[in-house]
């Protein structure tokens, strides 16, 4: 059944301007003329638009046989040349989503390898931005290391100097002990002064010895905890260089996948490029196909051709054929009339 928009009165009208320009009303181009409607709609119209105009009485008395032998060669033609085009059609459609999303799922991959390098990227920089808080922790603790190894050295030298001034003291006091026993071989009052003088002045040098000692204790437990300090810092410098060489082979792991996604973005691209490759190749077969299609077409219209000579040739050899039964006729009357006149010559003899 036609569906709307294509009546017989389309097909009637397109096959007669196709055949005005002297070829033959074909589905094809009374469908490409039409612009629209599907073969199924066509063919039965275009069937019966022949019947209708008799085509028939317009092969000039060709043998049915030879009509019909062209016929489905042409339409076996013609078939082999839609099967052909429809097939190409149909792979083409399905390399085409095939490569359309094969390119999907590349630029899919493309955009997470990017996202993921992006994000790559961004735990480098924190961690490099980690390691130069590391290193500046670092160059603070080695500072402090120096300011308390100087402070220690120091401690050590007034340490050192402490215990010079208490050997000097306990000199003095053995010198005063000495001159104290010089003295008190002289007179008892000039003993007994010096004796005062020299509790006064032992009484002073022990409260300066006590001092010192004083002193020297606070200063050995400073030293004492400046070492502390010192293996502390000690300590702290080697975690953080422990942390920096692992802050530095996190870094180079990150670098190595950076570099394995970059890898993976190429091979991408070029698979990418592969697939418009391929894609070329399949419209250049379409174009090949196409170009057969136009030879088949080419084909039809020389055999068109020939079939047109035939029945010249055919009208021919009918006329020609017409023109000796006519001279047939006539001496075939010829000779009835001289048999006619024989009989009458051999009746009067």
């Amino acid at each position: 059944m036609a569906r709307a928009g294509v009546t017989y009165h389309d097909v009637a009208k397109a096959a007669e301007a196709i055949k005005s320009q002297r070829q033959e009303p074909t589905v094809d181009r009374v469908r490409e003329h039409l612009g629209t409607g599907s073969k199924s709609t066509i063919a039965p119209l275009l069937k019966r638009w022949r019947s209708a105009n008799g085509e028939a009485a317009d092969i000039g008395g060709l043998p049915n046989d030879l009509i019909e032998v062209v016929k489905s060669l042409h339409e076996r033609v013609q078939q082999i040349a839609d099967h052909r085009i429809e097939q190409a059609r149909q792979e083409f459609e399905g390399f085409n989503q095939e490569l359309r999303k094969e390119l999907t799922d590349a630029k899919n991959t493309i955009v997470q390898l990017t996202a993921r390098q992006q994000d790559l990227e961004n735990q480098i920089e924190r961690q490099n931005k980690e390691k130069g808080e590391a290193e500046k922790s670092l160059e603070d603790a080695r500072i402090s290391l120096v300011k308390a190894e100087s402070q220690r050295d120091e401690a050590i030298a007034r340490t050192t100097e402490l215990r010079g001034n208490v050997a000097e003291l306990k000199q003095e006091n053995k010198d005063i002990r000495e001159h104290f026993e010089h003295y008190q071989q002289r007179t008892a009052e000039d003993r007994q002064q010096e004796r005062e003088q020299f509790r006064t002045v032992t009484q002073g040098l022990k409260d300066q010895v006590r001092d010192l000692q004083h002193r020297l204790t606070q200063a050995e437990s400073k030293a004492s905890e400046l070492s502390e300090a010192n293996a502390q810092l000690q300590s702290n410098v080697g975690k953080l260089e422990q942390a920096n060489s692992t802050l530095n082979r996190e870094l180079k792991g990150k670098i190595e996948d950076v570099q394995d996604l970059k890898r993976d973005l190429e091979d991408a691209v070029t698979k990418y490029r592969d697939f418009q490759h391929k894609n070329e190749q399949l419209v250049e077969n379409v174009a090949v196909i196409t170009t057969q299609k136009a030879d088949v077409d080419k084909q039809v219209a020389v055999l068109s051709q020939a079939l047109e000579t035939t029945k010249a040739e055919l009208k021919a050899s009918q006329d020609k054929i017409a023109f000796l039964t006519n001279e047939n006729k006539v001496i075939l009357q010829e000779k009835a009339m001289i048999q006619g006149q024989f009989k009458q010559l051999q009746g009067s003899l």
